[in-house]
Order: structure tokens, then sequence, then C-alpha cells
């Protein structure tokens, strides 16, 4: 895992545009009310938020994708009620 992320954000430097693109499809999808695009902001933050997890003052960091995970099953639920 650690030779992946070293790649995805090392070699390739694919740090700021992972973060910048997460962001900004995260606004999107707040305002849509679309649970996949908050879902995809989740998987492009992953990176960054192992990333942070590693420095001490950030040990919450990695919770930051399971929280966005968490909205997009309450938008999906919102969207899609569970039917009796």
């Amino acid at each position: 895992m650690e030779e992946f992320m070293g790649l995805l954000l090392g070699s390739l430097n694919l740090f700021y545009p992972l973060l910048i693109a997460s962001i900004i499809i995260l606004i999107y999808a707040w305002i849509k009310k679309s649970w996949i695009g908050i879902l995809v902001s989740a998987i492009l933050i992953y990176p960054v938020a192992w990333l942070f997890s590693g420095y001490p003052p950030f040990p919450w960091a990695k919770f930051i994708p399971l929280l966005l995970v968490i909205l997009a099953v309450i938008f999906y639920l919102k969207k899609n009620p569970l039917r009796s």
C-alpha cells in the first residue's frame, strides 16, 4: 500500500490535483445533492487523508473519507427511502 501511495503522491505529484478535484467535486455534489459525487470525492481524498494521518498533528485525517461515505449514504437514503 505504501508503494502505491508513494507512486500517486510522490512520483506522479498528484497530491494537489487529487485534493483540489476532491474539494470541487464535493462542493458540486453538495449543491446537487448527489450521493455519487460525494462518494467519488471520498475516493479521491483517500490518498491525501492517508498521507496526513501519518503525521502526529493529524491522526484524525484518516476519518475524513469515512465521514464522506456516511454523508453519501445519508444522501442516498434521502433520495431513495426504504420501503417496508
